[in-house]
């Protein structure tokens, strides 16, 4: 597979060397030129943020220096953007999960500095355990798999970039506060000592949310007489953020270091008509992450980036009162996630050609055990091994001085699952041999981007992309959940053709800044996991569905005179299951709205106060695959 990687770089070579062509004269002319050319358009390649690996996709990037006076959330500064859905299951800290256009939680990829997020074990992220306030913007790319990203995303990518010192000394201190309870005090230092720039950040945040909410006892439809006002009970949340980022740079080489840890303790509500008191969730994360950047590695042309990165996490749930579970009510869970990646680019700027490679390697062990409600362990149950290799490669071919850009890449992935079962269930050779399962595939992409006016000014341009995304099921899926989950290791992955395109402007003015996209997307997925009821207790996965997501997202953001912003976002998308099953076909998918819309005024002068409005409409939903009525959501 390798030496095939190998035969269509140098084919992609090979046809882009006519580019070119000149003249014997007119090259011995031209050659300081375009010497000099290559250089400066190097140093812009470098110096310019890791969204320019992905010109030709539809990207947001979003500042968050230009938030940092508002008390907000990771789930609502994402959910701001077009095409983005964030799902909440309650109020400010609860668990909230996101997806693209469409797609599901699962699907959708999470990166902090490039190391990823997503664990095995569910396959989707509760963003109410990642980091925010020590971030510095967020990019979000939307064509599905990008450049030196790891893993394939059928729900595009989210990769959180954090607070770095660059030559900079600052403190802050930061207190916040607000109803039912809620409080948050951070404090950020910046400093650099010669080549050594540092930056140390810590956070507590608390809030009880104990709202008011509308209980309906149970009978949302048959019965709306016995609704009443009730107190949310146990969604409380408390946790704390501990950041430290140091960057060293000696000759063309940066060194940086990143750890990230990440404490939670809340309450788990349930229902709204029967609430909890004593179910809770302790959860620790820490990410520690060792990564170079090298600007000229050998040759002038290559640059190689390479990250070392470790995550150890621990997930507890106390369920004293058996509230939620009748059998074994605690558990704990145990998360280890190291890899490395490699990230070479090779600058063939006479040939007008970037291409950028990924070699990567990545492993996750995963631990579950029962506990009982004084949280000693009843049942350990076996650990699961995952080992993913990857090997990505996309060239950047460019014509009409840079007006026309080819971006086609490819990526081959390789997962092997390890996972032990009881040995007196097993046979002498299944013991020996161990329990492996080994699937490999090969994702495909091809982007465009044309430029037809271009001035200091005022940038227009058109984005066409087409991708073929794969996602292997995860450990959850496969191996399922002890009691409540029976794992199905049959299931096939999920795949998706993606296709997205439309035009973006840019005005960048003295005292006026716009920016403006219009993107017209359609998604295709085949084999879609779903849990089905297996029994009156259990659930399996299937591989039931497939469906076609389409729709359009136009997105606009201003800026006037350094003193009031402006952005508004507006999305369509109709969501439709194209599977075989009668009662299934022609339905909407579940919790997918055709209409969304968000606008926001805001009014500020820098580093003194700012104030503003904002506005979300989302549309009427089914809570349900077969659309039935009393699981129909108004707008």
């Amino acid at each position: 597979m390798l030496a095939s990687y190998k035969y269509l770089l140098l084919v992609l070579l090979y046809f882009s060397f006519p580019i070119q062509a000149q003249t014997e004269d007119e090259k011995t002319h031209e050659v300081e030129k375009v010497k000099v050319i290559a250089k400066s358009d190097k140093e812009e390649y470098q110096k310019t943020q890791s969204v320019k690996s992905d010109p030709s996709g539809f990207t947001d990037v979003i500042d968050l220096e230009k938030i940092k006076n508002q008390y907000t959330s990771l789930d609502e500064v994402l959910e701001r953007e077009a095409g983005i859905r964030v799902r909440r299951y309650g109020g400010l800290g609860s668990y909230s999960t996101l997806s693209i256009r469409g797609s599901n939680a699962n699907q959708v990829r999470f990166f902090i500095d490039g190391v990823p997020i997503n664990n095995n074990m569910g396959g989707e992220v509760n963003l109410a355990d990642l980091p925010f306030e020590n971030l510095e913007k967020i990019e979000v790319y939307k064509s599905g798999t990008s450049a030196g990203f790891s893993g394939s995303a059928i729900g595009g990518v989210v990769n959180l970039l954090t607070k770095k010192g660059k030559k900079q000394k600052s403190t802050e201190i930061k207190l916040a506060g607000g109803s039912f309870k809620t409080i948050k005090l951070s404090a950020l230092h910046k400093n650099f000592y010669k080549d050594l720039d540092y930056t140390f950040f810590v956070l507590r945040e608390k809030s009880d949310q104990d709202f008011v909410f509308r209980n309906n006892n149970g009978t949302p439809i048959l019965n709306t007489y016995d609704d009443f006002d009730d107190e949310r009970e146990n969604a409380w949340f408390d946790r704390y953020n501990f950041m430290t980022n140091l960057s060293y740079k000696f000759n063309s080489t940066t060194v940086t270091f990143l750890n990230d840890f990440n404490y939670r303790m809340h309450g788990i509500p349930g229902p709204g008509f029967n609430q909890t008191e004593k179910v809770k969730r302790k959860f620790i994360k820490n990410t520690s992450s060792l990564g170079t950047d090298t600007k000229e590695f050998w040759q002038d042309y290559l640059s190689l980036q390479t990250r070392f990165y470790y995550t150890g996490g621990r997930d507890e749930l106390f369920d004293p009162k058996r509230e939620f579970s009748s059998a074994t009510p605690n558990s704990r869970a145990d998360l280890q996630q190291y890899g490395v990646h490699l990230v070479p680019k090779i600058y063939l700027l006479e040939y007008h050609q970037v291409i950028r490679i990924l070699a990567a390697t990545e492993r996750e062990t995963f631990q579950r055990d029962a506990r009982d409600i004084f949280h000693e362990t009843v049942e350990k149950i076996p650990k699961k091994f995952r080992t993913h290799d990857i090997f990505q490669v996309q060239d950047e071919i460019r014509f009409f001085k840079k007006r026309l850009r080819l971006v086609p890449s490819l990526q081959f992935e390789r997962y092997v699952d390890r996972y032990n079962e009881d040995p007196l269930k097993k046979n002498l050779a299944s013991l020996l041999e161990g329990e492996k399962t080994r699937i490999e595939f090969t994702n495909y992409r091809f982007g465009c981007i044309g430029i037809p006016y271009k001035s200091k000014k005022v940038l227009f341009s058109w984005k066409f992309n087409g991708s073929i995304e794969t996602r292997f099921p995860d450990f959850l899926e496969l191996f399922g959940e002890r009691g409540s989950i029976i794992g199905n290791s049959a299931l096939e992955p999920e795949k998706s053709r993606n296709i997205d395109t439309g035009p973006v402007f840019d005005l960048q003015m003295k005292n006026v800044s716009l920016n403006t996209s219009l993107a017209f997307f359609n998604k295709n997925v085949e084999k879609m996991i779903l849990f089905i009821p297996n029994s009156q207790f259990t659930l399996r996965p299937e591989n039931v569905d497939s469906a076609r997501i389409r729709g359009f997202e136009f997105g606009v953001k201003v800026d006037l005179f350094k003193r009031l912003r402006l952005n508004s976002n507006y999305t369509y998308q109709k969501a439709i299951n194209t599977s075989d099953t009668i009662y299934l076909r022609n339905k909407y998918l579940a919790l997918r709205p055709l209409h969304e819309w968000q606008a926001g005024v805001h009014y500020y002068k820098k580093d003194l106060f700012e104030t503003g409005l904002r506005t979300t409409f989302v549309g009427a939903v089914f809570k349900d695959r077969t659309n039935e009525y009393q699981n129909y959501v108004p707008a």
